[in-house]
C-alpha cells in the first residue's frame, strides 16, 4: 500500500489543480475557435470580437459587441451555412464530455 503524508497530499492536489485550470483555459481557446466560424457573418466585426480572458479559476469566453447576445439568442435564418444563433452554447456543450475526461485522467 502507498502511504501519502499529508504533506503530499497537499502538493498533488495542488498539481492537479494546476493541470485542470490549464485544461479548462486550452478547452476555452479551442471552444473558442469553434464559435468563432459559426458566428454569423456579415462585417467580422462579431468574429473579431471574440477573447478568452483568464480568470481566477479558469477562463472566460466572451464576444464584445454590442449585438452578441441578440446574435447568440435571438433565431434567424443565417445568411452563411453553418452559422447562425448559439454559436458559442453549441461548442461549449460539444467540448464537456472531453473537458470533464481530461480533468478525470490528470487525477489517476
Amino acid at each position: 500500500m502507498v502511504r501519502i503524508g499529508f504533506w503530499q497530499a497537499e502538493a498533488v492536489a495542488k498539481h492537479i489543480e494546476q493541470a485542470a485550470l490549464e485544461i479548462a483555459r486550452a478547452t476555452a481557446e479551442k471552444i473558442k475557435g469553434e464559435a468563432v466560424n459559426r458566428a454569423p457573418i456579415d462585417t467580422g466585426a462579431l468574429r473579431n470580437s471574440a477573447t478568452v480572458t483568464k480568470i481566477e479559476n479558469g477562463a472566460e469566453i466572451s464576444f464584445n459587441t454590442p449585438y452578441a447576445l441578440i446574435m447568440h439568442e435571438k433565431e434567424y435564418t443565417p445568411s452563411h451555412t453553418g452559422t447562425g444563433p448559439n454559436y458559442l452554447r453549441g461548442p461549449l456543450l460539444e467540448e464537456e464530455d472531453k473537458f470533464l475526461e481530461d480533468v478525470r485522467k490528470i487525477m489517476r
